[in-house]
């Protein structure tokens, strides 16, 4: 198999003999099927959550032979153009080196997956989101959750009987994908405040990558909306923010974030989750609000425009908001600052 005979990852895959499953790790974890992550790679749509002008990418693949199978795990980091396309140049460049290391190898040694040499277009995650992945993948290929996460649950019920600090970060990302049980989920919104904060964070981070029960969704809303004003834990909270996250546009996180934005406690990490979990929630008062903070903080910590203009490239990338963020530019409901702050951006541009 050459490099001339395959057009993309996914036809490597196939033809090396393996399964695969792609996450797109741009803006949380979101699974994405064969034929979208295709598309993303032939530039015949844009990419869904770029992030830093790339696509972020965990491929998780196996070989069919195998039984049982093991999984392998490319973390691929591929540039976006100015349209929200994949540059297909780094996608064919990044084919042109698995294809010169392994060539057809895949379909009988899987073990040399692992051993690509080393290019710009593979990253390291943090542990945290290595946990997180982890557990998604696990729970996407109905593989078992690892030893640990019968204590996690037990900690949840009996916050005073189980010492947290004896509980994995690993144990704890796998259970996030197993609130859907009524009754843990019961028993973390009546003991939240037993927990310990890190534990906490912990798992409020967990939860961030998956799709929460009704009833802990509101709990959480409603604890934001509460604490926000007093901000007396901004990791708790933030991560809190970070969970609430949800695909569909929901008019209660909306009410949250209308309440985030226009908080004298609302700073660039704030503006950092919103940017990254609820860009699909920002209507046009939201957008704007977003970009009103952004402004002020600017001006007031003497960025020069570099903070405003980072969040604009950054959004305007978004395929679901490039168009209203180009409009924005032009609205005449802006403030002096927020003017002040669009000006600066074109004189960069121009310059």
């Amino acid at each position: 198999m050459g490099a001339q005979s395959i057009e993309s990852i996914s036809e490597f895959l196939l033809h090396a003999g393996t399964n695969f499953q792609v996450i797109d790790m741009g803006r949380g974890l979101v699974p994405l099927s064969a034929q979208t992550f295709l598309d993303i790679e032939n530039a015949a749509m844009t990419v869904p959550r770029p992030r830093q002008e790339h696509a972020w990418f965990g491929v998780v693949f196996w070989n069919t032979q195998d039984q049982p199978s093991k999984e392998y795990i490319w973390f691929l980091k591929l540039p976006v153009d100015e349209q929200g396309l994949l540059v297909t140049a780094a996608r064919n460049h990044f084919l042109q080196i698995i294809v010169d290391a392994l060539g057809n190898s895949l379909a009988q040694d899987t073990e040399q997956a692992d051993k690509l040499p080393d290019n710009p277009y593979n990253f390291v995650p943090p542990q945290s989101l290595m946990a997180h992945f982890n557990a998604m993948t696990k729970h996407l290929l109905n593989k078992p959750a690892v030893s640990g996460t019968k204590e996690v649950a037990s900690y949840i019920r009996h916050p005073a009987v189980v010492d947290w600090q004896t509980l994995s970060l690993q144990a704890i990302a796998d259970i996030a994908h197993q609130l859907e049980q009524e009754q843990l989920s019961q028993a973390l919104t009546q003991q939240f405040d037993m927990y310990a904060e890190d534990f906490q964070q912990a798992l409020l981070s967990a939860l961030d990558n998956t799709t929460l029960p009704p009833p802990l969704q509101q709990f959480l809303l409603e604890r934001l909306e509460q604490q926000w004003p007093q901000h007396r834990n901004k990791t708790v909270l933030l991560a809190m923010l970070r969970a609430v996250n949800t695909p569909e546009t929901a008019a209660s996180v909306q009410a949250v974030l209308k309440l985030v934005l226009n908080s004298e406690h609302t700073d660039i990490d704030t503006l950092s989750v919103v940017a990254a979990r609820h860009f699909n929630q920002l209507d046009d008062a939201l957008l704007l609000a977003f970009f009103e903070k952004a402004a002020w903080l600017d001006a007031q910590q003497h960025y020069q425009g570099a903070l405003f203009q980072g969040f604009f490239a950054d959004l305007v990338r978004l395929p679901d908001l490039r168009t209203r963020a180009l409009t924005l530019l032009r609205t005449p409901e802006r403030s002096e600052i927020l003017a002040s702050a669009i000006g600066a951006l074109f004189s960069a541009t121009r310059s």
